[in-house]
């Protein structure tokens, strides 16, 4: 029994694929709109995926700018942001709209953002 028990177990073992699995800290709004580098007011026109300017998977999403609070507002009034492809990995889904806060910070593909972000910074719209 053991030996056709012992193959078995290191067989799924070794088979396995990691799991996503996103977990945010306890909410703390101000001290996340303190940490982003670019923060604004606005809603999403477009989410679709795609790839980020690094060339991986991710979320792209577009946000018409309404008011800026950090960074510079770009001449189009639209920013681009990136953000994981899924929301079991920290990435959001705004395929059917949001009208909120936005924060983000640069990396090497983009402007990102995360589900955690996002709902630290629109955390008040949950609260009852």
């Amino acid at each position: 029994m053991t030996r056709i028990l012992f193959p078995l177990s290191l067989a799924l073992v070794l088979a396995a694929t990691p799991a996503l699995a996103c977990s945010c800290g306890p909410p703390n709004p101000k001290r996340v709109a303190a940490r982003v580098e670019v923060l604004f007011e606005g809603h999403v026109i477009d989410q679709r995926p795609g790839v980020d300017l690094a060339g991986r998977k991710a979320a792209v999403i577009h946000v018409r700018v309404e008011r800026m609070i950090r960074g510079h507002a770009p001449k189009t009034g639209v920013v681009t942001l990136f953000s994981a492809p899924s929301p079991a990995a920290c990435g959001v889904d705004y395929s059917h709209g949001f009208v909120g806060r936005f924060g983000a910070n640069m990396h090497t593909g983009g402007l990102y953002t995360s589900n955690c972000t996002q709902f630290n910074l629109n955390l008040d719209r949950y609260r009852r």
